[in-house]
């Protein structure tokens, strides 16, 4: 069981990375005006991501609730890191309940 929730988890931790990642670079085009480039690799890179949800080992709705938490709490850490943008207590609070809920929707035992 370790095993899977650390694989499920690095899965979900590296579909963030390019979704956020992805998302940030079409953004980085759209708000800041910064080359096409950037959004061909910004598209590139969150056609990557659906490909990587597909190696979860559950189904469609579930690996996509429990992402949902996952997206949350990686945002805001993408936040701290890349716009400095320091998480107030609100958005800590929140994400610990974010993150019960991910372990209760995809680890609890049925």
């Amino acid at each position: 069981m370790v095993e899977v929730i650390f694989s499920t988890l690095g899965l979900f931790l590296f579909a963030s990375l390019l979704e956020i990642g992805g998302g940030y670079l079409i953004w980085k085009v759209l708000r800041d005006h910064k080359g096409k480039i950037f959004g061909l690799v910004g598209a590139l890179i969150l056609f990557s991501y659906g490909i990587v949800m597909t190696m979860q080992p559950a189904n469609f709705g579930k690996v996509y609730a429990t992402y949902g938490g996952i997206f949350v709490v990686s945002s805001i850490v993408w936040g701290y890191w890349i716009d400095k943008k320091k998480p107030d207590r609100f958005e800590i609070i929140g994400s610990i309940i974010v993150l019960v809920g991910v372990a209760v929707i995809f680890y609890f035992p049925r």
